[in-house]
């Protein structure tokens, strides 16, 4: 049995890329429950109205900094990783209310090409990735202060990741407590990548006690050069219009 599922998708301006991922996941999925919350950018109404979508305009421009980046800041800041897990919050909330137990984090490069099927015991649930590694420190803090055994040692949570909506609405105050008390240290002392999402996320399920799975629906273009020849349901990194 699948479990029943909805879709987050943060979004800025480039809405020829979010209106066709959007048609390509609403060919098998109509009637999923799907939130888009535009961090500060451009009005997304009009698409979310033709694609039966629920609409959140954010007031905060959160972005994301690549190594190198002028600013000094590598991923997000903790003030918007707080703000981001508030908007997963809401896209939580409304999976829940519409029956679903799961949430897809979508993003304007993940491509749907077949229907998506979800293991109901899947908490955190990613790329088969174990060559990004988590830092030793980083591991041994997170057994020290919160009593936590990951079960691997390397994170892959990013596009087209599946969360256990559940886990984390029951945990939202734990989670962003970790977040609002942990970010600054770990950036600091234990690693400079914590700034993420896909690595962020994934440590708080591990904070929480919950294990990391194989996203089995879920590869990336790079990877899978003949994706359109596969049975993979979710393909990341698809930049045609991105």
């Amino acid at each position: 049995m699948t479990a029943k599922f909805g879709c987050f998708h943060t979004v800025y301006e480039n809405k020829k890329a979010t209106e066709f991922i959007l048609q390509e996941f609403r060919k098998f999925h109509p009637d999923a429950p799907y939130t888009i919350c535009c961090d500060g950018g451009v009005d997304y109404s009009d698409l979310c109205e033709k694609y039966n979508v629920n609409y959140v305009h954010s007031y905060m421009r959160i972005g994301r900094r690549n190594s190198g980046h002028e600013s000094g800041i590598y991923g997000f800041t903790k003030d918007e990783s707080l703000h981001w897990i508030h908007m997963f919050r809401e896209a939580a909330r409304f999976v829940k209310k519409n029956g679903g137990t799961h949430m897809i984090m979508m993003e304007d490069d993940v491509l749907t090409q077949r229907p998506v099927s979800i293991d109901p015991n899947w908490e955190c649930a990613g790329f088969d990735v174990p060559g990004n590694k988590i830092t030793p420190q980083l591991l041994q803090y997170l057994k020290t202060k919160y009593g936590a055994t990951p079960n691997v040692d390397w994170y892959g949570a990013g596009g087209g990741s599946i969360y256990n909506i559940d886990t984390f609405l029951d945990n939202y105050h734990k989670i962003y407590d970790f977040i609002d008390f942990d970010f600054d240290y770990i950036l600091k002392f234990l690693d400079y990548r914590f700034g993420w999402l896909d690595l962020y996320m994934q440590i708080a399920y591990f904070v929480l006690g919950k294990d990391y799975s194989i996203n089995t629906n879920l590869t990336e273009v790079w990877k899978t050069p003949n994706f359109r020849e596969t049975d993979f349901a979710l393909v990341h990194a698809y930049k045609e219009l991105y």
